[in-house]
């Protein structure tokens, strides 16, 4: 949840806003951000909490938000959910994002390091895509981008090790002789060998696993929308943490 407070500081007097204003602010992070269909108490304190801010009586101010006509909220057995039109209204309402703004530039900074001219091509399109405001590509495109840099750093550094814990636990898969054989590869199979061989640390491939679930979400046909806090999300947690992660 540390990335709330980085959601939550760009709008204005959000600290001295409702308790009910807040709520539907998190819920709509939740939703939006975090991927949750659903939320709980529970999830809204630790918003509360991760934001560095005072929890005031999140039942109590629940329940005041289900009073609300027409209604904001929906509660079932899975717990809280905004409707569709408070989710519309609260993205209307946030402000035009600064780490928008750094986000682009963290891209930008990368132009001039990267000379694979492949990962040029997966560069460029991202940075297209995320000023253009098309989300869902963006969060593919940097999926891309990072997966072909750490295939590079595989096979120009790793196979030998790649190839033994290859044959422990998919020993049907061919050897990696040539960059091309990685694609009869899964990308799941890739990062699952990487954490067996120790190649890259837990930390990345937990960050590799979590960015392809992101990817899929973002690359399959569903009517599911992405959001800029999305896409930076994914932009900025492989750029930090694989892109320019010296040990990957």
């Amino acid at each position: 949840m540390k990335d709330v407070q980085h959601f939550t500081s760009p709008i204005k007097d959000f600290n001295q806003k409702s308790a009910p204003y807040q709520i539907e602010v998190f819920g709509w992070f939740l939703h939006e951000v975090k991927g949750q269909e659903y939320f709980s108490p529970t999830d809204i304190r630790a918003c509360y909490d991760a934001a560095h801010l005072p929890i005031p009586n999140v039942s109590a101010s629940l329940a005041k938000v289900l009073e609300k006509r027409p209604a904001r909220v929906i509660r079932n057995t899975k717990g809280y959910k905004l409707t569709s039109a408070a989710r519309g209204e609260i993205a209307k309402l946030l402000p035009v994002r600064a780490s928008s703004v750094a986000t682009t530039a963290l891209l930008d900074g990368l132009v001039d390091t990267i000379t694979n001219p492949a990962h040029k091509v997966f560069l460029n399109e991202a940075l297209v895509c995320f000023k253009h405001g098309a989300y869902r590509a963006a969060i593919v495109m940097m999926w891309n981008l990072t997966y072909s840099h750490v295939l590079d750093r595989i096979y120009s550094g790793h196979v030998t090790a790649f190839n033994g814990q290859k044959s422990k636990t998919y020993a049907k898969l061919p050897d990696i002789t040539k960059l091309t054989d990685f694609e009869d590869y899964g990308e799941r199979q890739v990062i699952e060998i990487c954490r067996g061989a120790r190649i890259f640390d837990a930390t990345v491939c937990k960050t590799l696993t979590d960015r392809l679930n992101r990817r899929n979400s973002a690359a399959h046909p569903s009517s599911a929308t992405f959001t800029p806090v999305q896409a930076e999300d994914q932009i900025t947690d492989l750029v930090n943490n694989v892109l320019l992660n010296p040990n990957v």
